[in-house]
This record gives structure tokens, C-alpha cells and sequence, in this order.
């Protein structure tokens, strides 16, 4: 019964896109006086017809989408060419809006859906450039490991013990890398080496191939690991271990050696996460010996001079935010060049206080050095890794209507943006020989999609459909023949030229533009049905 619910449901979104699309060409014509010899709801062949003034409005046999008909449409006649209520013989600018009319319907949808979606509570629609930073602000939810989103109940996955909430850890000794993840997603027999909600370990040995286990959505997340850590370096004192992959330090994440570096810097108190044999561990680490801002000359007469810094101040403080690096003491006073600086200076055995304000270069007069203690974690190593994580949560984001209105007409430019850039990487990639990646759906696969999007409700449905509709608009605009952008492009090379291109060659490249969507669309279902036939 959900699966017909699916079918139906797919098919309603698809007709209604391409209808919305439709309407949008059938407006426009009608308002520029040219002759719509046909509206019709579904495709040919026709179930029923009724003609209203010129036009024949009809429902057909194929229960997807829509069409229009337009008289002069393909300008295969000459006296179409003559006739003012053909759509060859208007003028380019009539000839335009009609064509983009139906791109402009399909945003308009995407649009309005996505204020709805924000005004009553929606995901954020995340493109790749944007998903460490949710990570870092709390809006995507990451965690380590393969985590088991839900066991079937009574089957065999069920029946070996495997618990909603499970972290699996490895699979027949191996950690779980690129090399052993897709017989763990197909549940193949095996050793799970599985971690608890709770931090107890366990094995379940699968002895053949079982049924009924899901996984959260998961990635390959960078993240920093320790390589080897000497046991006279401070960190290992305090319990981090060579192997430990850096979650977070002092509540920041760690994506990288780098992240690393600019997060410890400095700090004489560090506050580790760490990942270690499956679960997750905190440590405290207390540094001794830290680098240190140090000032090596006063300029005279600057506003350090006057306020009293000399010559050897370590400078431990400025607002109450720790100085780690001369870079980070000037980027500070200069964001606050408009204020009075509250110093905290040692010298010698003291610890003196200071008022400075700069001056309006954005200075206080001091040339710096940094005092460094290479004590701290001397022989520590760490490198870069690709760290399989499972995103638990999307924190749905909701806002006042007024602010979701030009909030979902930045996400509607977004996510065009990275559409264009998918569908080139996509035909490149086919140019190459590369085949279709997994990415990429076709008509099966976003059936596949929708039945998983009715299962979840209202919003992500609403949600799915601003992201098709989107994604139809764009590819529909793109100077592709026998698509929209396709008859524009047609347009402007008249516009630059000075007269139409011979009717022919244009009818010829649409049919080979025809040709060449038809092959992608089949490549694409292929790569739907392998994809299916091997999950």
C-alpha cells in the first residue's frame, strides 16, 4: 500500500511541475496574441477534448505532466512566418517571455514553497561548501562512526542483536574504510565490531547475509589524528594517545592539522575530544609552557609609550581574550580601534594593568615578537584523515514570514548556482567516460527518493518538490536544444546576427537536442536500476 501511495504521489509531483511549467508558456502566449491550438493535461493519446474558442483543452491516456501546442511553434511553413498570431512571426521580445515563461513558473513554485517551508519550520537545504560550517555551528548534527538508524523488528539483523543506535566499528577486523563499507551497508556476513549507546563493546558475527538493518545518512568527514606522541610530551601525560582522532578542542571542531594548530596556539588550557577505539573521550590538558605575545620595542610618543608598555612585556591579555601570536594581537586591536584597551602585561615577576587606546591607524606603537615554549608537545605528530561520521540531525531552521521571504530567495539562488555546476560536472563526466555517479537521479531514483520523503512527512515532501522544481527551471534555461534555453539561444543569435537562423538547421539541432536528452535520460535510469538491483 506505500508503494502505491509513492506512485501516486510521485506522479502528482511530476504533473503538477510540468504543469506549473505549462501554464507558464500558455499564459504568456495568450497574452501576446499568439493562437494556443492545444492545452492538454497529461500526454497524447487523448482521452478527452473540448474546444473553447480556438483552443482545445484535453486530457490524455499518459498521466504526467502536460503540453502545449502553439500554432507557428516550429515554423515549418512560410506563411507562419507572416502570420501575427503564429508564434514564429512575433516579434523576439513576445517570442522571449513566452519562452521563459515556464522557467519563471517553475522558480516562482520553488520560491513560495521554500517560504512556506521556513515560516513553518524547515532544513536548511545545504550545499557542500556550507557543511563544515553547519557542523561547527551546531545546525548539522555529526557523530562517529556507522550508527544504526532503526532494526527491523523480527528480522534477521534483529534476530543477531544488532540495537537501534549502534556504532559499528569495524567489519572482519577493518576499520570501516571505503574498501569494507559496501558489504556493511549490504549487510553481508561478517564480524561487527559494535559499540553501544552507553560505550559497551560487543561483536555480533553474521554468519550469512541478513535483512532489516538502516543506517543514518553518513560522509567521509576531514578531521585531524595524532600519529605519535612521545611520552614526555604534556599531552600524553594528561591521557591523548598516538591514534586519537581530534573531535573538537576547547569546544570547536577540528577538521583539519590546521584547525589544530590555530585552536592550540597559545592556550594553556586545552579541552579535548577525542575519538578512540569506538567511543568518544574528553581530556583536560594544562600547559605549562605556551607561546606568548612579547613586545621587543615601543614606538615614541605612540599611545603604548604614553600609557607606559617597555621593552620585554609579555602580553598574557587584552579584553579579557588571551594573546596567542602577533598576528591574532594586531587583527584584535584593530577591530577594536574605536575602543579603550584593557591590557594585562607581565613583566618580570609582576602583573601589571593597562588602558591604551589606539590610534585612528588602528595602532598602539609596538613592535612584537612571539615567546615560544617548545616544551609543551614536542615530538607530537598529527595528519589529515577522512573520518566516516553519520548525521543524526538537520536542525530545522524557522523564521517570520517577512524573513522567509528573502530568506528562500537566497537558497532558490544557492542552490541554482550548485545545480549548474552538478549538471556540468555530470555531462563531463559522461564526456569522459566516467558513467553516471551515484549522485545523479533519474525518474526511477527520484521515485525511489519521493517514497522516502512520504514516509517523513509534510515539510521534507514540500521541501523535495522546491528542490525539483528548482532543479527543473535551471536545466530548463540552459542553452541546451529542444529545451527552453535552447529556442532562447536560437532568439539571441537572431538578435546579434540580424536575422533568423534557416529554419531547418534549427528544427534539426532541437531533434538532435531531442536525441541527446532521451540518451541521458536513459543513461541515467540504467545507473537508477543497477543502483537499486545492488542495494
Amino acid at each position: 500500500m506505500t508503494y502505491l501511495i509513492t506512485i501516486i504521489v510521485f506522479l502528482v509531483i511530476f504533473s503538477f511541475l510540468i504543469l506549473v511549467h505549462e501554464i507558464g508558456h500558455f499564459v504568456m502566449a495568450k497574452r501576446a496574441g499568439i493562437k494556443v491550438e492545444e492545452f492538454g493535461l497529461g500526454l497524447p493519446p487523448r482521452i478527452w477534448g473540448k474546444k473553447k474558442g480556438e483552443t482545445i483543452y484535453s486530457i490524455n491516456w499518459i498521466p504526467f505532466g502536460g503540453f502545449v501546442r502553439m500554432y507557428g511553434e516550429d515554423g515549418s511553413e512560410q506563411k507562419m512566418l507572416r502570420s501575427k498570431r503564429s508564434f514564429v512571426g512575433k516579434p523576439m521580445r513576445a517570442r522571449v517571455k513566452v519562452v521563459i515563461a515556464g522557467v519563471v513558473m517553475n522558480f516562482l513554485v520553488a520560491w513560495m514553497l521554500m517560504v512556506v517551508g521556513f515560516t513553518a519550520g524547515m532544513q536548511p537545504l545545504l550545499v557542500p561548501d556550507e557543511i563544515l560550517g553547519a557542523i561547527n555551528s551546531g545546525e548539522l548534527v555529526v557523530e562517529p562512526g556507522l550508527i544504526v538508524k532503526e532494526v527491523e523488528e523480527g528480522s534477521t539483523a534483529y534476530d543477531l542483536g544488532f540495537k537501534k543506535g549502534d556504532t559499528l566499528h569495524s567489519f572482519d577486523g577493518s576499520r570501516l574504510n571505503e574498501f569494507v563499507l559496501e558489504d556493511v551497508i549490504g549487510n553481508s556476513a561478517g564480524n561487527y565490531f559494535v559499540v553501544d549507546v552507553d560505550g559497551t563493546k560487543r561483536e555480533i558475527v553474521a554468519r550469512e547475509e541478513f535483512s532489516g538493518l538502516t543506517f543514518y545518512d553518513f560522509s567521509f568527514f576531514p578531521r585531524a589524528k595524532i600519529f605519535d606522541l612521545p611520552e614526555e610530551a604534556t599531552a600524553y601525560k594528561y591521557g591523548l594517545r598516538a591514534g586519537d582522532i581530534i573531535l573538537t578542542v576547547n569546544g570547536e571542531q577540528v577538521f583539519s592539522v590546521k584547525d589544530f594548530e590555530e585552536l592550540t596556539r597559545g592556550r594553556g588550557i586545552l579541552d579535548y575530544e577525542v575519538y578512540r577505539n569506538g567511543v568518544i573521550e574528553n581530556f583536560l590538558v594544562v600547559r605549562s609552557e605556551i607561546q606568548r605575545v612579547i613586545v621587543s620595542d615601543v614606538v615614541p610618543s605612540s599611545p603604548a609609550m604614553e600609557s607606559g608598555l617597555a621593552s620585554q612585556d609579555i602580553i598574557l591579555s587584552i579584553n579579557g581574550k588571551e594573546m596567542a601570536d602577533a598576528r591574532e594581537f594586531v587583527e584584535f586591536v584593530w577591530e577594536h580601534k574605536d575602543e579603550t584597551l584593557a591590557f594585562v602585561i607581565q613583566r618580570g615577576e609582576n602583573t601589571l594593568f593597562y588602558e591604551i587606546k589606539p590610534d585612528e591607524n588602528g595602532r598602539i606603537g609596538v613592535v612584537l615578537s612571539e615567546l615560544i615554549g617548545y616544551g609543551a608537545d614536542r615530538g607530537m605528530r598529527l595528519y589529515n584523515i577522512g573520518f566516516l561520521s553519520s548525521v543524526t540531525e538537520i536542525k530545522d531552521e524557522k523564521y517570520p514570514f517577512h524573513v522567509s521571504l528573502y530568506k528562500a530567495f537566497g537558497e532558490t539562488y544557492k542552490l541554482s548556482k550548485f545545480t549548474v555546476v552538478m549538471f556540468g560536472d555530470f555531462v563531463g563526466n559522461l564526456v569522459r567516460g566516467g558513467g553516471v555517479r551515484e549522485s545523479v537521479a533519474g525518474p526511477v531514483g527520484i521515485a525511489q527518493m519521493t517514497h522516502v520523503f512520504v514516509q517523513e512527512g509534510f515539510i521534507p515532501i514540500l521541501r523535495f518538490v522546491a528542490i525539483l522544481s528548482l532543479s527543473l527551471a535551471v536545466i530548463n534555461i540552459l542553452p541546451i536544444p529542444a529545451l527552453d534555453g535552447g529556442r532562447l539561444l536560437f532568439i539571441l543569435i537572431e538578435l546579434i546576427i540580424g536575422r533568423r537562423v534557416p529554419q531547418r538547421w534549427e528544427s534539426f539541432i532541437h531533434a538532435f537536442g531531442y536525441i541527446l536528452i532521451l540518451l541521458l535520460i536513459l543513461a541515467v535510469t540504467y545507473g537508477d536500476i543497477v543502483r537499486i538491483a545492488n542495494s
